[in-house]
């Protein structure tokens, strides 16, 4: 009874902390907005930072459901996006379409998606291939590996941005750090309705997840198809992080601490750890937001440094247990 009440208030309590979040940070910043305004007809308020906030939050909650299916799918408790270097893949791609292809009229809310989702794709299915041998992934071989291509696809990255135009080396600078650049309206509800599309369907098949948790023995035997679902979710895990990265950059740690608290809150159940990650993912990078707007007035750090610097000491607390 004690655990059921636990997976039910730990989510309410999570929305709580999400909503206030929210109301912290639309009025974090250089200029203050008094609070009897927060709810009038402010174009600032309104037009720049509400869809900032709340791209913040869409952002959280994809990283999140990525990082808890990566591990779960490869059952390594270390596999998140940026640590895997999807986030670099997805780096890498935009660079070579900015250094290649310099087109004027070029829609960049509609490519940076598509491009994410194939650097992401492509960098992963390197690592999956030499992390996967006698029909499996081996779990610490698929870090290993993520590491050591996520410094080379960086370096890559950087000698291209060397050949760039200094507006867009500044622009491609900023992705890399984490800056939620693409915060406008149309932005924000492509992002809700991808986020919301991918993650009912792994929420729908998370049963299936369940068992893949049980190992592939297991799993084989209560008649899942291990590696067709594997696949799929992996898929899955992509394309929400590609979403998320397209808008908020190459932002790391995430996908980790996120499901490592949900997980320790709620319990391992997808049915009910998948909720726990969307809020809680939301609360992680809404804080980090306000931290990043307020600690450096009047400048303004990037947020994915700021996540970097709150992820990276669990990262080695992780690595210290194992």
């Amino acid at each position: 009874m004690r655990k059921k009440q636990k997976q039910i208030w730990i989510p309410l309590l999570m929305a709580v902390l999400l909503v206030l979040g929210i109301l912290f940070d639309l009025n974090a910043g250089y200029a203050q907005i008094p609070l009897s305004e927060l709810f009038a007809d402010n174009p600032v308020l309104l037009d720049i930072r509400l869809p900032r906030v709340l791209a913040c939050v869409l952002v959280g909650a994809g990283l999140s459901l990525s990082g808890a299916v990566l591990q779960g799918v490869t059952r390594n408790d270390m596999a998140e996006p940026g640590i895997l270097g999807i986030n670099a893949g997805a780096g890498l791609a935009i660079a070579i379409f900015i250094v290649f292809y310099q087109g004027g009229n070029t829609n960049w809310s509609l490519m940076m998606p598509i491009l994410a989702f194939l650097g992401s794709g492509g960098v992963f299915w390197i690592e999956y291939r030499l992390a996967y041998s006698h029909g499996r992934i081996h779990p610490k071989k698929l870090l290993l590996m993520g590491v050591a291509i996520s410094l080379a696809v960086t370096s890559l990255t950087t000698i291209l941005m060397l050949r760039m135009p200094d507006s867009q080396y500044a622009f491609v600078q900023n992705w890399i750090a984490g800056t939620i650049w693409g915060a406008d309206w149309p932005n924000v509800i492509r992002l809700a309705i991808g986020l919301t599309v991918v993650g009912a369907l792994i929420f729908y098949f998370s049963r299936t997840l369940n068992g893949l948790m049980l190992g592939e023995a297991l799993a084989t035997g209560i008649g899942i198809d291990t590696k067709k679902s594997s696949r799929l979710f992996l898929i899955g895990a992509i394309a929400l992080s590609a979403f998320c990265t397209s808008i908020g950059g190459g932002l790391s740690f995430v996908g980790l601490i996120a499901p490592h608290l949900c997980r320790r809150l709620v319990g391992p159940n997808y049915r009910h750890l998948l909720p726990a990650c969307a809020l809680g993912g939301g609360v992680l990078m809404v804080f980090a937001d306000i931290i990043s707007r307020t600690w450096f007035l009047p400048y303004e750090m990037p947020v994915g440094i700021t996540a970097a610097v709150l992820g990276a000491p669990y990262f080695l607390y992780l690595l210290v247990k194992e």
